[in-house]
């Protein structure tokens, strides 16, 4: 099953992609599963731990059959990130050695954790906002795993029991604030997590549609054009084993989300593009570029690094 988030007139649903179209699967439920109380997010599907897949089949098929479900198919949604204020999204560096050739830096025999901020998430069709300041932005596509359920200390063989699904992550990254930031220790979290930084979508394709996640086609295109090819299969550190050593790094909680690193190639972003990141047996991640729309006053706008800018206050 592919689930999505997107809105409707009165607040966020669930949908459902069927051959029909996409079905606001929020509303559907409550006429075909009374019961099934978790409709309303897909953070309280995943935490619910039913099966979404037999319940949302069950759903469509019967108002299929009953000749209704033209009624609940949406038209033209506003995709939000599919999964809303995940507690967490931890992301992977140099899990691809083409990435790691490319940078020039030392691979080690562990996967390398960092944090995106849930708030810097933007959905299918969303903009990319860049920095009011000169800076290199490149896009970054990656797989990215959703937790199933809370867990601890979960070894590799087990993990793919805490697997809901996957979707798409863009991992957005600003490079000369991400080397400045190298030389203090701290290289990736501060230039990762810019406003509108995580594109992610544009639904979440469930494990039990998609359980083999380790050869999947992706290729990033840039206004039409593809620019690089790269492939799941090439991982160092597979999803099963990320989720075994992130749940040693943190406790892991359902809904969480880790990205799963990029590969090597061509990623500088620039405004007026569009960038599509396309992953086989999942989908299309659509973004548009665009200027700042504000300036940032601690920071210089002539300068792609450097210290703040202080204010001066008066006495």
């Amino acid at each position: 099953m592919k689930l999505l988030t997107f809105q409707s007139p009165t607040a966020p649903h669930v949908g459902a992609v069927v051959k029909e179209g996409i079905v606001d699967l929020t509303r559907a439920l409550k006429v075909t599963h009374p019961a099934v109380k978790c409709g309303d997010s897909m953070l309280a599907i995943v935490r619910s731990g039913i099966d979404i897949d037999r319940v949302a089949t069950d759903c469509v098929d019967q108002l299929r059959e009953e000749g209704r479900l033209k009624t609940y198919l949406v038209e033209n949604p506003k995709y939000l990130p599919p999964l809303l204020q995940p507690p967490k999204i931890l992301a992977l560096a140099l899990n691809y050695p083409s990435h790691i050739q490319e940078t020039n830096l030392d691979f080690f025999n562990e996967p390398i954790v960092f944090e995106k901020y849930p708030s810097t998430m933007v959905g299918h069709e969303d903009e990319i906002e860049l920095p009011p300041f000169p800076q290199k932005v490149d896009e970054e596509h990656e797989l990215a795993l959703i937790v199933s359920r809370d867990c601890r200390h979960v070894r590799a063989s087990q993990a793919k029991d805490y697997i809901f699904g996957y979707t798409i992550c863009n991992d957005v990254s600003a490079r000369q604030r991400q080397g400045e930031r190298f030389k203090m220790g701290q290289p990736y979290s501060y230039a990762k997590n810019f406003a509108t930084f995580c594109p992610m979508g544009p639904w979440i394709v469930t494990a039990k549609e998609l359980p083999n996640p380790r050869n999947l086609k992706q290729e990033v295109r840039v206004n039409g054009k593809v620019r690089r090819r790269g492939n799941t299969k090439d991982m160092i550190f597979d999803p099963a084993q990320v989720l075994a050593y992130c749940s040693d790094y943190a406790p892991l909680q359902a809904g969480d989300v880790i990205s799963l690193g990029t590969y090597a190639g061509d990623k500088e972003l620039k405004a007026g593009d569009t960038v599509e990141l396309v992953t086989d047996k999942i989908g299309t991640l659509r973004n548009k570029v665009v200027k700042s729309k504000a300036p940032w006053p601690s920071f210089s706008t002539g300068k792609p690094t450097g210290p703040m800018v202080k204010e001066k206050r008066g006495r």
